[in-house]
């Protein structure tokens, strides 16, 4: 197993249980990519059906344990406006079909008077809400820490502090994983290695280009392209999330058809569409939260996360966020410079319709490809490990590399966010 994130750890929890002999190969430390800065939101609020029994699997992980994943069940708003109503009744439908929980709520002054119930100030104009109770949020490195000590449980082993740098490849797939220390033989290799997949997939001799059919019409795509997640944590002294009963409020994803305005002096920060998502900070005090990301042409990947100036959130994102806040609960309104704010940030690798990839690609070879969704989805790597151990999962089957070149991407919202 090449990677100690979150898909690449569960995967091997797994194969570990069903009496698989694992190591698992991480370059630095388990959670240093993606998975360990994350910002831990745990959602189904997705628009494609597929997913969302993949998703309820994952809420019932984290639901079993969680104290040990610092899973925080307060639930998980979606507010969107007109142009969005149609993807909250059809994300609602998927949850009926599956089973997992959720309230839609339709209607301006219906919505107005549901958000109200946990922020009286509420002033945003939506015109559906979607209110997943079993969403919430958990600790990102919490949640690596106790999917490491599940692996090694079962029997896997975790050799941190050793890069996969390669493959021996022969007739019958891979013969060895090429290492800083060494090759390592193997029977299988699977690969979960989040933003580093395009790495990753040239060495397995795979292509970096795909045909995408879209509309009846084919064109070759990047496989791989990349977002910087712009995200941080935001601090405004005696003033909170808290609502009114002063319970923890739920994480909020709040769209809007646009403008927005600056808090600071009014002038428009966005003309279009825009969106931003927050909660809670860990000890209740603070936000944290994240808005729209910012494509990338190839960018470093290493050092990972804060510490690059690559991966560190855009100059103008404090106040695009904070304006967001203003713009939707009224007690952050005029209080543009009183705000102490943490910038973070990192990046994400997307596919061409933005889901995962989950698939052999060489006889002894399979590929996790999270598309930036690993750590809400623990059960994907548990479902993979099953698909490399039965030759087969019916769940994982919209998830095959062959759907580009199909024609059977998955649906896309209507919602300025790829991830949605």
């Amino acid at each position: 197993m090449i990677g100690g994130g979150v898909l690449g750890l569960s995967a091997a929890w797994r194969l570990g249980e069903r009496g698989a002999d694992v190591t698992v190969l991480e370059k630095d430390r388990i959670g240093a990519g993606a998975s360990g800065i994350a910002g831990g939101i745990v959602r189904n609020y997705y628009r494609s059906a597929a997913i969302s029994e993949v998703i309820r699997r994952s809420v019932e992980l984290f639901e079993a344990e969680s104290e040990a994943f610092g899973f925080r069940q307060v639930g998980y708003v979606a507010a969107v406006p007109r142009a969005q109503v149609d993807d909250l009744r059809a994300i609602r439908e998927h949850h009926e079909r599956v089973g997992y929980e959720s309230e839609l709520v339709v209607g301006a002054e219906r919505c107005r008077e549901y958000l109200a119930w946990t922020w009286p100030d509420w002033e945003a104009e939506v015109e559906a809400a979607l209110h997943e109770r079993r969403g919430g949020w958990a600790d990102a490195m919490q949640t690596v820490r106790h999917l490491g000590a599940r692996a090694r449980g079962a029997g896997a082993r975790i050799v941190e502090g050793v890069e996969a740098t390669g493959f021996e490849l022969g007739d019958g797939g891979v013969e060895a994983v090429l290492t800083t220390q060494g090759p390592l033989a193997c029977e299988q290799v699977i690969v979960a290695p989040g933003p580093w997949a395009a790495d990753v997939w040239t060495q397995l001799g795979q292509d970096a280009e795909v045909e995408v059919v879209l509309n009846g019409d084919c064109e070759r795509r990047p496989l791989f392209s990349y977002l910087k997640a712009q995200e941080g944590e935001f601090a405004l002294p005696g003033v909170g999330l808290a609502g009114s009963a002063g319970h923890e409020a739920p994480v909020v994803h709040l769209d809007q058809a646009g403008p927005l305005l600056s808090d600071r002096d009014g002038r428009t920060l966005v003309d279009g569409p825009w969106g931003i998502y927050f909660r809670m900070g860990r000890t209740g005090a603070g936000i944290t939260g994240g808005g729209l990301p910012v494509s990338l042409d190839d960018p470093p990947l290493d050092p990972y996360g804060p510490d690059n100036p690559a991966h560190a959130a855009e100059s103008s994102f404090g106040e695009f966020f904070t304006s967001g806040l203003a713009a939707a609960i009224r007690r952050f309104r005029g209080r543009a410079d009183q705000w102490k704010q943490t910038p973070a940030g990192g990046i994400v690798m997307h596919t061409p319709d933005n889901y995962p990839i989950c698939d052999r690609v060489l006889p002894n070879a399979y590929a996790i490809v999270d598309s930036g969704h690993g750590f809400k989805m623990l059960a994907l790597g548990r479902l993979a490990a099953d698909d490399v151990l039965d030759g087969g999962e019916p769940l994982l089957d919209p998830f095959r590399l062959a759907r580009f070149k199909r024609g059977e991407t998955h649906t896309a919202s209507k919602g300025p966010y790829p991830w949605t």
